[in-house]
């Protein structure tokens, strides 16, 4: 082929490659609009969930998702600076449901602990710094890309904004929901009321009489129920001491569980699924504290952090504590603290002082003791180093593993307490599952299920004439 016929083919080949491109980039600019409008109503503020679904457990997000289209429908014909407080207020919303999905809150409380939420060190966890930061990059570009191509975004295509925003609702509730994920206080309609109380016959000692042993209640934090039998058995090793079992009649069971920390405390001082709101409007049941009192205990509460979250310095009086201990009230100088986001005296120091007081009651003493430490997220070796958690130990998961020694820590030294109080009543039940984020460690624990443990005297202690003095 000559210089001349390879000429003719190259100019033939320049002029395809120039119809095609002009085609390509025609096709480009007249799908430019409805892809912009795609991309910043749907992709962008929802590009952090997606990122973060495939490694945490985000739950379904549908109503946010809409609100997010929506917003961005009426902002691209608003002016920015009224776009923006817009774009804020959804992405607040989208958090908060989140959040409470997560941790089994009930929205309508949060309202409650919003100055209480000051003593939350949340940028203290990598995990909550990192979320916050990635956040805060996510907002700003979602808003940016609104301000830059809100022009043409208004002449995108909203029959396929429709068909991707129903494939993209589909997609989130086919992924993201799951049981797990979904137990907030509704998860308990329709099902018989249970408690760690009831179940394990610790309610027994509200009825008269002549016998008026030390009762202890433990509520633990995050306790849930694992699903491996092996696993359970080295959590709960510490019961197995020989001395222990000497002394106490060791039960242990499940109850199912509603809703976040507070209503865990309902359900088993109160016997109720209601919030702790219903004590502060003065229609609430008559509670554990109360009917113990009524049989001439002194009755106490100890938590290692404020007073003010869940308004616990409000209602626990209603509830009929004559005494409440928390970390802004305590007498006793704790030279150690624990915890991640929730930073207070360590468990295990708090069971020295119940303990001390215990031994030294002048009156029958009802002690209900809040847990901390274990609280999500957990620092990791902050407990005994019981296991190889950096490889998941015996619990096959870093952070399920963190979490097991400090309950292990916990149940040694309510072990040690029993042992060294042995007539005293003690039951430890968790409040709710583990609110962990990661779908892998989420999921070793029962969806729906908490455990209790109860230890009963063997040799229940004879009555008592205690004298008239109370404890310190």
């Amino acid at each position: 082929m000559d210089s001349a016929e390879n000429g003719f083919v190259d100019a033939r080949e320049t002029v395809r490659e120039r119809v095609g491109g002009w085609a390509v980039r025609r096709r480009i600019a007249q799908a430019g609009p409805t892809l912009l409008l795609v991309v910043g109503a749907l992709l962008l503020p929802n590009a952090l969930a997606i990122l973060a679904s495939l490694w945490i457990g985000i739950p379904a997000r549908s109503a946010p998702i809409a609100a997010y289209v929506v917003v961005i429908l009426v902002g691209i014909r608003l002016p920015p600076l009224a776009v923006v407080p817009l774009y804020l207020t959804v992405v607040a919303f989208d958090l908060l449901m989140i959040v409470s999905e997560i941790f089994f809150l009930d929205i309508g409380s949060i309202h409650h602990n919003l100055d209480a939420l000051t003593h939350v060190r949340l940028l203290s966890s990598p995990l909550y710094a990192g979320l916050t930061a990635a956040l805060t990059a996510f907002v700003a570009a979602g808003l940016w890309f609104l301000v830059r191509y809100r022009a043409p975004m208004v002449r995108g295509n909203r029959i396929v904004l429709a068909l991707a925003v129903s494939g993209f609702l589909f997609a989130d509730i086919a992924i993201n929901s799951s049981a797990s994920l979904s137990l907030g206080p509704a998860a308990a309609i329709g099902q018989p009321f249970q408690s760690a109380v009831q179940a394990s016959g610790f309610a027994a000692l509200t009825e008269p009489s002549p016998r008026k042993p030390n009762v202890l209640l433990v509520l633990v934090g995050s306790l849930g129920v694992l699903r491996d039998p092996r696993q359970r058995e080295v959590l709960f090793s510490a019961f197995d001491d020989a001395a222990l079992r000497e002394a106490f009649s060791i039960t242990t069971g499940t109850t199912s569980f509603f809703g976040a920390t507070s209503y865990g405390e309902m359900r088993e001082l109160c016997h109720s699924r209601s919030a702790y709101t219903v004590l502060l409007d003065g229609h609430g049941p008559t509670c554990l504290p109360v009917q113990l009192a009524a049989r001439g205990y002194r009755t106490v509460s100890v938590h290692g952090f404020t007073s003010a979250f869940y308004d616990r310095s409000s209602w626990y009086p209603k509830a009929g504590f004559v005494r409440s201990v928390f970390q802004d009230t305590a007498t006793t100088a704790y030279t150690r603290h624990c915890g991640g986001a929730f930073v207070g005296p360590c468990d295990v120091d708090i069971a020295e002082t119940i303990d001390d007081r215990l031994s030294k009651a002048t009156q029958p003493l009802f002690v209900y003791w809040v847990t901390l430490n274990s609280h999500v997220p957990v620092r990791p070796g902050e407990a005994t180093p019981r296991h190889d958690c950096k490889t998941g130990g015996p619990f096959g998961d870093p952070e399920v593993c963190a979490m097991a020694e400090i309950w292990e820590d916990l149940f040694a030294a309510v072990s040690r307490l029993a042992i060294r109080n042995p007539g005293t009543e003690i039951l430890l039940v968790g409040d709710h599952a583990p609110p962990l984020w990661r779908r892998a460690a989420r999921v070793r624990f029962e969806p729906d299920r908490v455990p209790w443990i109860r230890l009963a005297p063997h040799h229940p202690a004879t009555p008592v004439l205690y004298r008239t003095a109370s404890p310190q």
